[in-house]
């Protein structure tokens, strides 16, 4: 890959620009916006039924949109009953995807950088300590103000909401505390995190409409385990279905498995593909940092922290240092799909996993720039990354049979997992018993000693007293060990029966992340194997990264616990 030539000045603490960017993104000359569609690949030439491959595109997509149009309208008027706030969201993002698939990339962004530039123009008038004082000034406000004026209510009192507020404020503190160079951090990263954060916990949480979508798309995807049924009753048969269609072996192993197949289909016909190129165009500008950053931490929730590293794998050999440790951090600040499943199969609320897994991606850029700033000048600054599958497949059939067996290998190593962690933790349990019984203590575990060093923590997200020691422990079984063990345990003891809604959900947003020791060797391998030059680099910066990433998902349960 060739080194495009650096046109910026070197990124330094002293660099103004620092805080410049709070409501000004600076506007080089030289910047040149390139549209992308304008050279048209030999694809475009082929003829298919008679017309080339661009005009037979557009003429289907014409198709679907007129029938996705006439289908909304018939749903308005026939069935009012429904969803229709959902439908409506997504026929918005069919509509757009048209539009943008069929229109010059310089159409809009043209028009969007004379919008942003003429409004930053605006903006520069005003002094700059005003503008810091509004920008930074903003979100801390917005969070103070929701956590004391609202009344207690069934799902927390205001105590409850200013704890999570204390804690929040605390876990920032941590990370200023520990960054490598305070000096280098970027505040308007960190506030436009944390301010995406706030927003998308107001909007899920609080409003009918953000309630409504999102308990949608929790039902869908647990409803999605219903479906690898057919597949599993015809390889078992209906007997033995029907005897152990509740355990995690014919639950939830083979929705992974199909799973895995959906999401190899969904790359062949380039969806994947696009829909994380088009989140991370406007990421990119709203954080101000580099587009291998953005396609890592947005990647991160559609297919997990290892195939999200290898999507920016040919960028790593020439990324640096803070970029890597985002890289990183990201990938352990969520869950993958088939992940998400094995979770729903232990309890957990899928409207609680997915509504955590999107607002733990800006705490992601939190928790990484504040841990480890960006000190050096990225090539991908400011821009997005292509992505490339060099090894993509040849029809739907080899996609569907390869996104099969690699579902097939990661319920083995799922399996695997479960079957060692757990069967130590048993063995462990039984040592620490039989050494203790001589001291005349009984009833002593592992999972009790970890609550007790984790209960501080979970105490300060505002977790209601009685529900604080059994999160704890479970919180700790998960960090400690893995996010598979910990929801396991917590489905064992019957947690997500007996617990109050509250600590249910803060106990799964604080967990629900690969932040754990047995992530972190499977991601400093991989990333070496990636780029073996930086292999140094990638170990130095693990641990630091992990940290950042378990740091995502707990901030991201305090901010819930602010807006609950």
């Amino acid at each position: 890959m060739s080194e495009p030539e650096l046109k910026d000045a070197p990124y330094t603490a002293e660099n103004s620009e620092k805080d410049q960017t709070l409501f000004q993104r600076r506007h080089s000359g030289d910047d040149v916006i390139v549209d992308e569609k304008a050279p048209l690949d030999a694809e475009d030439d082929k003829k298919v039924l008679g017309l080339k491959q661009r005009h037979f595109t557009a003429l289907v997509h014409a198709f679907i949109w007129v029938a996705f149009t006439a289908y909304l309208i018939a749903a308005i008027v026939l069935n009012k009953g429904s969803p229709i706030s959902v439908l409506s969201v997504a026929y918005a993002f069919v509509t757009l995807y048209f539009i943008a698939a069929h229109t010059p990339d310089n159409f809009f962004a043209s028009r969007a950088s004379g919008a942003w530039d003429s409004s930053a123009a605006v903006l520069s008038n005003i002094p700059l300590r005003v503008r810091q004082v509004v920008g930074y000034g903003v979100w801390p406000t917005a969070l103070i103000l929701t956590a004391v004026i609202r009344e207690s209510n069934e799902h927390g009192t205001r105590v409850q909401r200013i704890i999570s507020l204390c804690g929040l404020t605390l876990f920032v503190l941590i990370l200023w505390a520990t960054s490598r160079n305070r000096k280098a951090i970027h505040w308007p990263t960190v506030a436009s995190g944390i301010g995406l954060q706030y927003l998308l916990g107001l909007f899920v949480i609080l409003t009918p409409i953000g309630q409504t979508i999102f308990s949608y798309l929790g039902t869908f995807m647990a409803s999605f385990l219903g479906f690898s049924s057919h597949g599993i009753n015809f390889i078992v048969g209906d007997g033995f279905f029907k005897s152990f269609e509740h355990t995690f072996l014919v639950g939830v192993l083979p929705a992974i498995i199909f799973f895995g197949a959906v999401i190899q289909v969904l790359y062949y016909y380039n969806i994947i593909q696009a829909t994380i190129g088009a989140c991370g165009r406007v990421v990119v500008y709203l954080f101000e940092v580099s587009g291998v950053e953005v396609i890592a931490a947005i990647a991160a929730p559609f297919v997990g922290m290892s195939e999200s590293a290898m999507l920016v794998g040919p960028y790593l050999e020439h990324a640096t240092s803070a970029e890597i440790h985002q890289v990183m951090a990201s990938g352990f600040a969520t869950i993958s799909g088939s992940v998400y499943l094995g979770l729903i199969g232990f309890g957990a609320s899928p409207t609680h996993l997915i509504t955590c897994c999107i607002m733990s991606v800006p705490c992601a850029f939190v928790t990484s720039k504040m841990r480890y700033p960006e000190e050096e000048v990225p090539l991908t600054r400011g821009k997005n990354v292509k992505l490339e599958r060099h090894d993509a497949e040849d029809s739907f059939v080899h996609a569907l049979a390869n996104g099969s067996i690699l579902g097939m290998q990661l319920c083995i190593v799922i399996s695997a997992v479960l079957i060692g962690f757990l069967s130590l933790l048993a063995c462990a349990n039984y040592v620490l018993n039989w050494a203790f019984v001589f001291l005349g203590v009984a009833d002593v575990s592992i999972e009790r000693l970890v609550g007790y060093l984790f209960y501080p923590v979970a105490w300060i997200l505002g977790i209601p007293n009685e529900d604080v020691y059994a999160s704890s422990k479970f919180m700790g079984v998960k960090f400690i060990l893995n996010e598979f063990v910990g929801f396991a345990s917590a489905q064992k003891a019957g947690f997500f029966t007996t617990a109050s809604e509250r600590a249910k959900l803060l106990f799964t947003f604080a967990s629900c992340s690969f932040a754990n020791p047995s992530s972190l060797g499977s991601q400093i391998s991989l990333l070496g194997k990636m780029a073996p030059t930086r292999a140094n680099d990638i170990a130095r910066v693990a641990v630091s990264a992990i940290f950042a990433g378990a740091l995502s998902t707990v901030m991201s349960a305090c901010i819930a616990g602010i807006v609950l």
